[in-house]
């Protein structure tokens, strides 16, 4: 899988404005990839858009998933965690 650094993603206003740590990751059936903290009660307007290259700027580990196949979700505890990942079902 040849990945586009240029990709636009889905993420938050946690992760981008005040530097929260990536735990959960979709990569969508629609090839479309999501990036959350740990925050709850997220709602539209916490919405961010950014490429997926400043995704892993903000943190490199990420590319240890980016092999997930569409339709897959993964989570960890922390940065220092193993992910695991699973079937995503919207």
């Amino acid at each position: 899988m040849e990945l586009d650094f240029n990709q636009a993603v889905f993420t938050t206003k946690y992760i981008t404005e005040d530097k929260s740590i990536i735990v959960y990751v979709v990569h969508d059936k629609d090839e479309d990839w999501q990036f959350f903290g740990s925050e709850k009660g997220i709602d539209e307007k916490d919405g961010r858009v950014i490429s997926l290259g400043e995704v892993i700027r903000l943190d490199p580990t990420i590319k240890e998933i980016l092999w997930i196949p569409a339709g897959t979700e993964a989570w960890r505890a922390n940065p220092g965690s193993e992910w695991t990942t699973g079937i995503y079902s919207e």
